[in-house]
């Protein structure tokens, strides 16, 4: 990721704790892994006006302004305003000097944030010093910019209209990029299926062999049943290519699933490998939510259906077709390529999800214009007993209980993504830089869940 970072001062002074503190945190995000645009301190507004165009014109993905004494205010201003398109975050040290309280970064960044709410522009903030526990704080907010930003220039496809009678993933396409500027291009289902036609017999026994390679627990499926399921994998391929698409999704049924008896699971396994988030269903909000997470963490992301309340464990089951990333399984052993589980038609990919700490999330419907973001910590936990599809166990912080308290009470839609690691603090300050509402699990459990 590629920041820009300023210090801001007041022109006055010029003091040696400053540049020390500056160097430092430089550093310690040049050694996370942080490209850092370091520009000469700006002393009035016509620099700080050179030093925006400068970092726009470097394209850097979000700015940084690290804040260390009081600050002339038309200088903060006028970098905010020549950066308004980019996601900007504040940070400010607690104090320079204690025991001398002037010049105060505190001042610094109280006035900024006052300016820069005033002139529309949305921000995250961080005070604290150059510190391991405030670095944290401050690369998470810079992670969250950055896919704030992304989503700005990102392409959503949606192959086909919704899957029938599914009126909860049907969602107000111009809300959606109002709030967070995303584009959506439609594709006709036909074109995929006349795309997927043309495949190279090469490529599709390169597919079926690295798909076997990953099932370690076996090959239920005739090859040519595999083969003809993969013609879908290089046509999302070329649509991907060919649209230029960050992310998309494909009305698998009932034209595919059930008429063709294909389906699209192992193609948007594969694509999930390759860096390409995907969803069923054609669930546009659930799509935003899993390329952000998957954006967000650098690893694949998937998006579950709840399948089952398991209050004797404190947790949910989470489960699909059989389309995720087999890199998230327990084990290789635990892969198998399967039919549908209910269909007996297609080709999926079928193994339970790997304990660990994870983050659950969906992006819900615009409502009167506004969006909101559930999230939620937990833990994914081994399964009690062997289940079809791609499943994951989750006990959801607080509770079981509270996470679906949560959901019926507020009307979060069916559709949920997970990604592992925890990724709450990020979410959280993505909704800063955006506007969405961010709404965490509530502690209190309501009787509709109790036994």
């Amino acid at each position: 990721m590629k920041i820009g970072f300023v210090t801001c001062v007041h022109p006055y002074y010029d003091l040696p704790a400053v540049a020390a503190r500056r160097e430092q945190a430089i550093a310690e995000l040049r050694n996370a892994g942080f490209e850092v645009v370091a520009t000469v301190t700006p002393r009035d507004p016509d620099d700080a006006v050179r030093t925006g165009m400068q970092l726009k014109d470097g394209g850097v993905d979000a700015v940084l302004l690290f804040i260390c004494t009081w600050v002339a205010e038309p200088i903060t201003l006028a970098l905010a305003r020549e950066l308004a398109d980019v996601p900007m975050v504040l940070w400010a040290l607690p104090f320079l000097d204690r025991d001398v309280p002037m010049p105060s970064p505190m001042s610094g960044i109280t006035s900024t944030a006052s300016n820069i709410r005033r002139m529309g522009k949305r921000f995250a903030w961080v005070i604290g010093g150059v510190e391991p526990a405030v670095l944290q704080q401050v690369m998470g907010a810079l992670r969250a910019g950055g896919v704030a930003g992304a989503l700005r220039h990102a392409r959503f496809g949606l192959v086909g209209a919704p899957c029938p009678g599914m009126l909860d993933v049907e969602a107000d396409e111009g809300a959606l990029s109002e709030t967070l500027g995303v584009t959506t291009v439609h594709c006709e289902l036909n074109d995929l299926l006349e795309s997927a036609q043309a495949a190279e017999p090469g490529e599709l026994a390169a597919a079926a062999a690295h798909l076997t390679d990953c099932a370690g627990g076996g090959v239920a499926i005739a090859p040519e049943v595999l083969a003809e399921n993969l013609r879908l994998y290089t046509g999302i391929k070329r649509l991907v290519r060919e649209k230029r698409l960050d992310a998309y999704c494909v009305r698998c049924w009932p034209e595919l699933r059930d008429r063709r008896k294909i389906t699209p699971c192992v193609a948007h396994a594969l694509m999930a490998q390759e860096g390409i988030a995907s969803t069923c269903e054609v669930d546009l909000p659930a799509l935003i939510t899993t390329y952000l997470l998957s954006r967000l963490v650098g690893t694949s992301a998937f998006n579950f259906d709840i399948t089952g309340y398991l209050e004797d464990r404190d947790a949910i089951q989470f489960g699909h077709c059989g389309a995720a990333d087999p890199t998230l399984a327990r084990a290789c052993e635990a892969v198998q390529l399967r039919s549908h589980m209910r269909t007996g038609t297609g080709a999926t990919l079928e193994f339970p999800f790997r304990e660990g700490p994870v983050t659950l999330a969906k992006l819900m419907r615009p409502a009167s214009g506004k969006l909101k973001l559930f999230a939620a910590r937990g833990v994914a936990i081994a399964p009690e007993v062997a289940a079809r599809g791609s499943v994951a166990e989750v006990r959801p912080e607080p509770s079981a209980a509270a996470f679906l308290e949560t959901m019926m009470e507020e009307g979060v839609e069916h559709h949920v993504a997970l990604v592992y690691g925890t990724w709450t603090y990020e979410l959280r300050q993505f909704c800063n830089f955006t506007g969405v509402e961010y709404l965490p699990v509530s502690a209190i459990e309501g009787s509709a869940v109790r036994s």
